[in-house]
């Protein structure tokens, strides 16, 4: 229980900057809603932060292999295309 609470605690500032991230490209959006191309410009901003943010996380973690920036990149891109189709 001990290990958990430490990573918990490790990992803390790398989650809550993902959060604050994730919140405010969402407020983004809803502010921006009469412009598509906005909206889309700003999700993939947020997409790419999210791939970018997955990558460095892992690494710094010593665990980053193809497996997971592949897994990253295929979450952004399902992300994206399903805010494309939502708003499109």
């Amino acid at each position: 229980m001990a290990y958990i609470k430490q990573k918990m605690h490790e990992h803390l500032w790398y989650y809550s900057s993902l959060l604050i991230v994730l919140t405010l490209g969402v407020i983004f959006i809803v502010f921006s809603n009469t412009n598509v191309k906005a909206q889309l410009s700003i999700t993939v901003l947020v997409t790419f932060f999210y791939v970018l943010w997955g990558i460095i996380h892992h690494h710094l973690d010593h665990d980053l292999t193809a497996k997971i920036v592949i897994e990253y990149v295929l979450i952004g891109t399902l992300g994206m295309t399903i805010v494309y189709f939502l708003l499109g």
